[in-house]
C-alpha cells in the first residue's frame, strides 16, 4: 500500500473569529460625585392682622453646590436606586417694607429669610437608551429655616420676632444623565422642595411697653433647584444586568 501524501489529506477550512463587540453599557453599582447650580423660592412671607397692606419681593435666589453618593440596579433597560445628598444652598433675603396704616400712620416691616442647607434622599426610576439615562426621582427632604421679623410704626408701636429651625418636606423631580467614558457621567436634573408653613405669632409692644396686638405671620418655604453634576461609577453592580 503507497503511503498517504500530503495532497490525500482533505484541506482545512480556516474561519475568521468573529469580532468582540462591546456590551451594552452598564449603570448598575455605586456611584459618588458633586453638584453645583441655582436656587430659588417664591415670596414666602404672608403677613396678617397688623401688616395688610404689605406687599413683600416676589422671590429669592441663591447658590447650589455639594455632593452626593447612590447606588444603582438595573433590570434590563430600567433602572432602580436610591440617592443621597447634601448641599450649600444659600438661599437668602431681607426684605424692607414700608406702607400707610388704615387708620393712619405708616409702619416700617423687615424680615430676613435664609436656608444655608439642603440634604435629600431619593429613591430614583429611569430607563436607559444605551449611554443616556432619563429618571424620575423623589422622597425626602431637609433644610435649615431661619427666620428674623422687626416692626416699627409712627405711633411709637414695635415687634420682634424670629426663629431657626430644621425643616422636614418632600422633593420630586428629573433629570438626565450620560455616561461619557466607562466610569464617568455628567447630569442635568431639577428639583422641587416643599417645606411647609411655619407660623409666626409676635406681640406689638406700645411706647409703654404694653401689648397692643398682634403680628401673625407664616413662612411657606417652596425652593425649586437646577443642577448639573458629574459622578464617578465604581464596579458594576453584583447582580449582574438581567
Amino acid at each position: 500500500m503507497a503511503p498517504a501524501t500530503a495532497a490525500d489529506l482533505s484541506s482545512r477550512i480556516l474561519t475568521k473569529a468573529p469580532a468582540v463587540s462591546d456590551p451594552a453599557y452598564s449603570w448598575g453599582g455605586w456611584y459618588a460625585g458633586g453638584q453645583i447650580g441655582g436656587v430659588w423660592a417664591p415670596n414666602n412671607v404672608d403677613s396678617q392682622q397688623t401688616l395688610p397692606s404689605a406687599s413683600w419681593p416676589p422671590s429669592s435666589a441663591g447658590f447650589n453646590g455639594g455632593g452626593q453618593i447612590g447606588y444603582n440596579h438595573q433590570i434590563d433597560r430600567w433602572l432602580f436606586g436610591i440617592e443621597a445628598d447634601a448641599s450649600y444652598t444659600g438661599l437668602r433675603r431681607s426684605p424692607t417694607v414700608m406702607a400707610p396704616l388704615p387708620a393712619g400712620g405708616a409702619f416700617t416691616a423687615t424680615s430676613s429669610i435664609g436656608s444655608d442647607w439642603m440634604a435629600t434622599l431619593r429613591p430614583r426610576a429611569g430607563y436607559a437608551i444605551d449611554r443616556t439615562l432619563f429618571y424620575l426621582t423623589g422622597g425626602l427632604a431637609l433644610t435649615d429655616l431661619n427666620f428674623a421679623s422687626s416692626y416699627a410704626d409712627t405711633g411709637g408701636q414695635t415687634a420682634t420676632g424670629g426663629f431657626d429651625k430644621t425643616r422636614v418636606g418632600w422633593v420630586a423631580g428629573a433629570g438626565i444623565e450620560h455616561a461619557f467614558t466607562k466610569n464617568w457621567t455628567a447630569k442635568i436634573e431639577y428639583l422641587y422642595a416643599d417645606f411647609g408653613k411655619q407660623s409666626l405669632t409676635t406681640p406689638v409692644i406700645a411706647g409703654t411697653g404694653s401689648s397692643n396686638g398682634l403680628i401673625a405671620q407664616e413662612v411657606d418655604l417652596k425652593t425649586n433647584t437646577v443642577r448639573g453634576g458629574l459622578n464617578y461609577h465604581f464596579s458594576g453592580s453584583p447582580f449582574g444586568r438581567y
